[in-house]
């Protein structure tokens, strides 16, 4: 993820809306304010699994970058309006187990 933190002006983002706005994304801001803390993980998880190719010494290393995270940005955000969190979510309280059912009668056993 080190390519990531080369872009400039990346060190002065501080919220989910101004990675939208420094990588140019038209996004529903309703939407990022109620998922962002989903859509940056899904962000995260992408940037540290992506691998930057630069073809040719034509090519400027920093926009090259720069044009990766933009997609992986906006790949986040599809991926996690695209149905419900539940389902989208990467995070951890999303990925319980099978819920459990305990019979109410079983609970008043235990009582007495």
């Amino acid at each position: 993820m080190e390519w990531f933190t080369r872009i400039d002006g990346v060190d002065e983002l501080d919220s989910a809306q101004s990675f939208f706005d420094f990588f140019a994304l038209e996004v529903d801001p309703q939407l990022v304010r109620s998922r962002h803390l989903h859509i940056l993980h899904d962000f995260h998880q992408r940037l540290n699994t992506a691998i930057p190719l630069h073809f040719s010494q034509q090519d400027d290393p920093s926009r090259a970058d720069w044009q990766l995270a933009r997609r992986l940005l906006a790949a986040s955000y599809q991926h996690c309006i695209a149905g419900p969190l539940v389902e989208q979510s990467g995070l951890a309280v999303y990925q319980r187990h099978q819920p459990s059912f305990i019979p109410w009668d079983d609970l008043l056993a235990l009582r007495s």
